[in-house]
């Protein structure tokens, strides 16, 4: 035991040595570019280009244009003030959507092997006059000597140029030097104004149009027409509303707070998913009050777990959208979801297939709620038909549950929807019967189906059908009309017994089944014997 522990302890010391020889060994990290002390942090391109979209974004146009090269201007960009000029860049950035501080490099001596000077960096490109025009950050000596990076007084001179093709209509101009230069989430409250006013307008618009939809529908009152108007005024009137405000946005142009806050903002999809919802379900109303009064209630019931299935795909389709637009990878998600959907199609592919059972049988009625019909060996009335399983009620008044994947494959005798049911008995007379009395017997039945008020005149037959071992076998066939059974079972009474007075009539009757057997005895044997 002792030898063990000495053993363990050697072991120890030995890989505490190894470890500290192999720290020892090991080369200094190389350490990284000195980037130079800034009051701005103006030190590489990326953390000057990401402190003048900090600085704009709070509207602080005067210390934006610290991060901007003022030397040497020329043109009209000579008579703007720095602040002016930071001003129209940042609305150039905003709305001419180029600019990726993530491109550009964390490091004081620039990007190399990028075909410019070492003391230019690209910021991105613009069009211009129908030209592409790159814009350029530019290693520039401080006051001490100290080199840092501002943007290019090249791109400072472009800036009024560029306005020209970027800035905002006059009109917007006069609004925005009529309020006060105040920001709200990263947005100026001109901005603010111009969307909330927007919006407005759009929703006038739609509920005017909602207003027309209902004159036109006509009778305002309609249930049906009453879903339609709140349908239009509330999920689709701010659908249209948060789609004319994100349009208005883009337009103007958002800053990097505010563009972050609608990248993460789940109002948008929120709205977007409420609005389908609310069509899904205005469409189900409507469509299921239309089935209902073609007399097809069955497949009324089948709309809910189909919109609620197809809810239930929106929702996953628009969480996925949410996580993308987070910078969330979906691929692994959407891996996830195709393994899990394997495992569970092959959980459910009976329950499956059931559900399209019930479909199919509400969709091709081949029974109804309350027909009489056959399926296999079962025979009896309808009681329900759910998305499991279809219940049935014998003529022995018990209940009978079918799964729908049998019914969808087995073939349905539905009694119910037949149009005349068939009357048709067999005679059996004796075999004495005369054929005078047989075709006495068949011109009466013949005259009976003619005479009869109930029995239609198509499909009418009575024919000495065969002659069998133990009879003669008479077959009469036709169709009475009516389709109750209750109904028919009185008529078919009364015909059975107008067959028999016109058999009795023609003086024979009815042959019972029998069969005679005769015994023949040989001549050899004794009768004694036999006793």
């Amino acid at each position: 035991m002792i030898s063990i522990r000495k053993t363990t302890l050697f072991t120890l010391l030995l890989l505490l040595c190894l470890h500290a020889g192999a720290q020892e060994a090991s080369p200094p990290a190389e350490e990284g570019p000195t980037i130079p002390a800034d009051e701005f942090d103006r030190g590489t391109p990326h953390r000057s280009a990401q402190g003048f979209m900090t600085v704009v974004d709070t509207g602080d146009y005067e210390t934006a244009a610290k991060y901007m090269d003022l030397r040497n201007l020329h043109g009209s960009a000579t008579e703007l003030t720095g602040a002016q000029l930071a001003r129209r860049l940042y609305v150039i950035i905003n709305r001419a959507n180029w600019v990726d501080i993530d491109d550009l490099v964390d490091d004081p001596a620039g990007r190399r092997n990028d075909n410019l000077p070492d003391y230019r960096d690209s910021i991105g490109i613009v069009l211009h006059d129908g030209k592409e025009t790159r814009l350029l950050m530019q290693k520039v000596p401080r006051g001490d000597g100290v080199r840092i990076w501002k943007i290019s007084n090249a791109t400072v001179s472009l800036i009024p140029q560029l306005y020209e093709t970027y800035g905002y209509p006059e009109y917007i101009e006069d609004l925005r030097r009529s309020l006060p230069n105040s920001t709200f989430l990263g947005y100026e409250l001109f901005k603010w104004v111009v969307v909330l006013a927007v919006g407005l307008f759009s929703y006038v618009i739609v509920f005017l149009l909602a207003l027309v939809i209902r004159r036109i529908l006509g009778d305002p009152k309609a249930s049906s027409h009453k879903r339609i108007f709140r349908f239009l005024v509330l999920p689709f009137g701010l659908w249209v509303v948060i789609i004319a405000a994100n349009s208005t946005i883009a337009s103007l142009g958002a800053g990097g707070a505010a563009a972050a806050a609608l990248r993460v903002s789940p109002l948008p999809l929120l709205i977007t998913v409420w609005m389908m919802f609310a069509g899904m379900n205005l469409i189900r109303e409507v469509y299921a009050n239309r089935l209902r009064e073609r007399s097809r209630p069955g497949a009324a019931v089948l709309l809910a777990p189909a919109t609620n299935a197809i809810k239930m795909l929106i929702v996953i389709a628009a969480a996925l959208i949410y996580m993308d637009k987070l910078g969330i990878n979906i691929s692994t998600v959407l891996a996830g979801l195709g393994i899990g959907g394997v495992a569970v199609a092959l959980a459910l592919q009976k329950p499956m297939e059931n559900v399209f059972g019930a479909f199919m049988l509400y969709t091709q009625q081949p029974v109804r709620v309350g027909d009489f019909c056959r399926v296999g060996s079962s025979t009896g009335t309808i009681e329900e038909i759910g998305l499991q399983t279809t219940r049935l009620r014998t003529l022995a008044n018990t209940v009978i549950a079918i799964p729908n994947g049998r019914l969808a494959s087995e073939p349905i005798d539905n009694i119910s929807v037949r149009q005349k049911i068939r009357f048709r008995p067999i005679l059996r007379l004796r075999y004495d019967t005369t054929p005078e009395q047989l075709r006495q017997i068949l011109q009466g039945i013949r005259n009976l189906f003619k005479t009869h008020e109930q029995v239609l005149p198509d499909s009418q037959r009575v024919r000495f059908h065969e002659i069998a071992d133990d009879a003669l076998l008479v077959e009469a066939n036709a169709y009475v009309n009516t389709t109750d059974w209750a109904r028919y079972l009185e008529l078919a009474e009364d015909l059975n017994i107008s067959i028999l007075e016109i058999v009795a009539a023609a003086g024979t009757s009815l042959s019972l089944p029998a069969r005679t057997l005769h015994v023949e005895q040989s001549a050899g044997v004794d009768k004694a014997a036999l006793i």
